[in-house]
């Protein structure tokens, strides 16, 4: 019994070397090939930072008009307090926090945007710097 165990053993061993040695020659590809590819990988790149930067464009404006109708909120809350008008002063003060919590939210997606248009761009920086060592590499 131990003995089948261990021919198994062997025998899975030595097939598991032959198969990563015969996939490691066919992944080899000619540079041309590679710089091809890496041109593609650079083009998926330079889609998505527009992308990203269409977001961040697109969260400031929306941060912007949060912000904007928070501070309306508030002088017409701090204009009930001037007359006395307590009700429509609460009212206000409700609309007002509920405007700072989506500046809050606005804001998070904001920075989650930024901090993923810098990876796109460190990225792409990998797969220039990839490309042009493979391009030396064509003779």
């Amino acid at each position: 019994m131990k003995t089948k165990l261990m021919i198994a053993a062997i025998a899975t061993m030595f097939s598991a070397s032959v198969f990563a040695q015969s996939t490691a020659s066919q992944t080899q590809t000619n540079p041309a090939d590679q710089v091809k590819q890496d041109n593609q990988q650079i083009r998926k790149d330079n889609r998505a930072i527009r992308t990203d930067k269409r977001n961040v464009a697109g969260d400031k404006v929306e941060l912007n008009q949060d912000r904007a109708a928070r501070n309306a909120a508030q002088r017409a809350e701090d204009a009930d307090i001037k007359k006395g008008d307590m009700v429509d002063a609460q009212k206000m003060e409700k609309k007002r926090e509920h405007e700072q919590r989506e500046i809050n939210h606005d804001k998070r997606d904001l920075n989650k945007d930024e901090a993923k248009l810098h990876k796109d761009r460190s990225q792409k920086h990998q797969d220039v710097k990839k490309r042009n060592q493979d391009a030396g590499q064509i003779k």
